[in-house]
Formats: C-alpha cells, sequence, structure tokens
C-alpha cells in the first residue's frame, strides 16, 4: 500500500492553542506532532470557519499571507503560508474575508528565544470556501471527537475496562497516552465546559456571531485565557446534543459515498486525497475510516492511483 499522508484530525480552536508539547515517533518519515492537553495528536488538522483579517505581508512576487479563522465556538485559528508553503499562498489570496471554510493544514508551534510563549499555527494546504451549514457540521463532529478524548481522559489510568470498550484507535490511545505525561494536572472540566459552549451557540443559531479584533500579526499564545468551568453534568448534556444532530447524518454506504464523490469531483487526473477528505468529512467519514474505504475499493478494483495520494474511478 502507498504511503499515504497524516490524516486531517478535526479540533477546535481552543483545544489546537493548547497543543504546545512536541511529538517526534522513532520511525522514518515521522512527522512532528502537538500533542493537545486532552489528548489529541496533532499534525495535519481538518479545521473550519470564517476567514478573517485575511492580509498578504509580503509582496506580489514574495508573497506573506496571514489570517485567522473564527471558529463557531468565537475561538481563532491562525493561518500562514509564504514561499515555503506556495499551494498555500495560493489558496490563500483567492479568498475574501468573510467566507467561511475548510481548511487541511499542518500544526506548528513556535517558542521565540526572547520568549517563554508559544505560539501554534496551521499552514495551509487545501481550503475551499463552503456554505455554513458545512461549517457547523464540521463543528458537530469536532465536538464528537472532543467527546471521546475527555471520556478517555477520564478513565486513562483509573479504569482499564472502560477504557479498553472505548475502541480508540492506535492514533487515540498514543495521544491520550502522551498527554498524560505531557500535562499531568490538565483540567478535564475546561474542555468540558468548551464542549457544552459551542454545542450550545450551535444549537442556538449563535455560531460564528463573535465580534472580531485587528490581527496584530503575532499568533494566540497558547495557555494565556482563563478557561471557563462548569458543572459536572456538562459531558452528558453535549453527549444527547451531538447524538440528537449526527444520528441524521449516519448512513451505512460508506463505500458508496466516497466512490460517488471521486466520479463528481474528478476533473481528469483523480482526486486528491486531502481535497476528497474534506469533502467526504462533511458525511461523517473521518481519516481512519476513510482510508480503510479507499482500501477497500481498491482491492475490489473500483478505483486507482493515476499518481501518488489521487484516487480516480477504474
Amino acid at each position: 500500500m502507498a504511503q499515504r499522508r497524516e490524516p486531517g484530525v478535526l479540533v477546535l480552536a481552543k483545544e489546537l492553542n493548547s497543543a504546545i508539547e512536541k511529538h517526534v515517533e522513532d520511525r522514518e518519515y515521522s512527522p512532528t506532532y502537538l500533542i493537545s492537553e486532552i489528548g489529541g495528536k496533532l499534525s495535519r488538522v481538518l479545521v473550519g470557519g470564517v476567514l478573517d483579517q485575511l492580509e498578504n505581508r509580503g509582496s506580489e512576487s514574495d508573497p506573506f499571507y496571514t489570517a485567522r479563522v473564527i471558529d463557531p465556538n468565537g475561538d481563532f485559528y491562525y493561518l500562514q503560508a509564504g514561499q515555503y508553503n506556495p499551494e498555500g499562498a495560493a489558496a490563500l489570496s483567492k479568498l475574501e474575508n468573510g467566507v467561511p471554510i475548510l481548511c487541511v493544514g499542518k500544526v506548528r508551534a513556535r517558542t521565540p528565544e526572547d520568549s517563554e510563549r508559544t505560539y501554534v499555527s496551521v499552514q495551509p494546504e487545501s481550503i475551499r470556501a463552503v456554505p455554513m451549514n458545512e461549517i457547523n457540521h464540521w463543528a458537530i463532529k469536532a465536538c464528537e471527537e472532543l467527546i471521546k478524548r475527555i471520556n478517555a481522559t477520564k478513565v486513562f489510568g483509573t479504569d482499564d475496562d472502560e477504557y479498553n470498550k472505548m475502541n480508540l484507535t492506535i492514533r487515540e490511545k498514543d495521544g491520550i497516552e502522551l498527554a498524560k505525561g505531557f500535562y499531568p494536572t490538565v483540567a478535564v472540566e475546561n474542555y468540558s465546559a468548551l464542549l457544552y459552549d459551542c454545542l450550545t451557540k450551535l444549537a442556538n443559531g449563535e455560531a460564528n456571531s463573535a465580534e472580531t479584533t485587528n490581527f496584530t500579526g503575532e499568533f494566540e499564545p497558547a495557555k494565556t485565557k482563563e478557561q471557563k468551568k462548569d458543572e459536572p453534568e456538562v459531558k452528558k448534556e453535549a453527549e444527547e446534543v451531538v447524538e440528537e444532530k449526527v444520528q441524521a447524518d449516519v448512513s451505512d454506504d460508506n463505500e458508496s459515498k466516497v466512490l460517488g464523490l471521486i466520479k463528481k469531483m474528478d476533473e481528469g487526473d483523480g482526486i486528491y486525497y486531502d481535497d476528497l477528505g474534506i469533502a467526504i468529512s462533511m458525511e461523517g467519514i473521518d481519516g481512519p475510516m476513510l482510508d480503510e474505504i479507499l482500501d477497500s475499493l481498491t482491492d475490489q478494483g473500483l478505483i486507482f492511483q493515476p499518481r501518488f495520494n489521487h484516487y480516480k474511478e477504474a
């Protein structure tokens, strides 16, 4: 099987901005992962929200784009793309402020020599403008992933039977274990409050209504804002909201969805894996599930790769 790029992990902005610890695995071509406080193992992420404060801080011949993306909870991702990321810079150059987007990109954490602050950003690789309802759908799926990390963090090391029943992937287990080592005193209730706040805004139609402020040129420093705590029942209430919202989107015919999307999006030379991942995520299919489906369709002779990481109907 051909080597694939890291899947885009769905993550809310506040969790991403807490991911200041780096991890590199003892294997060839291992990417640098950022490990979030609640167990997200992040290299490539799939983020969504409204594009804001997009600006070329370079020149026409040597562009350097900075921007931020406001997620449905009102928190910010920071994007940057320049000469070392020409595809990302070209994609940003075609967009305008106020456009809802989904973006796949690599995460970066930078700590300046003269500062103790760590700045987290995303280097975009693939971006597309989408309707607002797709952003809200993405946010529901991101919350669903956060629920898994919250539940796993709570039982890890205290209830092995319950932990093993959660059917976590190897990647998810690695993230939880690494986070426990990096952040031994993380307050899980902060993330339960984040989850509840985001789902409440989605349910009330308040997503992306936060006021915007001018972008200063620096990225948001991690862990500089006090996170709000909430009652213990937050997790239960949030789970109920997610379950109600995603039930209508669940389908057993995932292979047909992927094959149909490949047919629809192919303009001649196959569909790029990241573009397919962004589009199919709106159907509730995440990265690991997509990989399994692509392997199955390939084994059945229904698709093939005309070039690396591109898929085409056979």
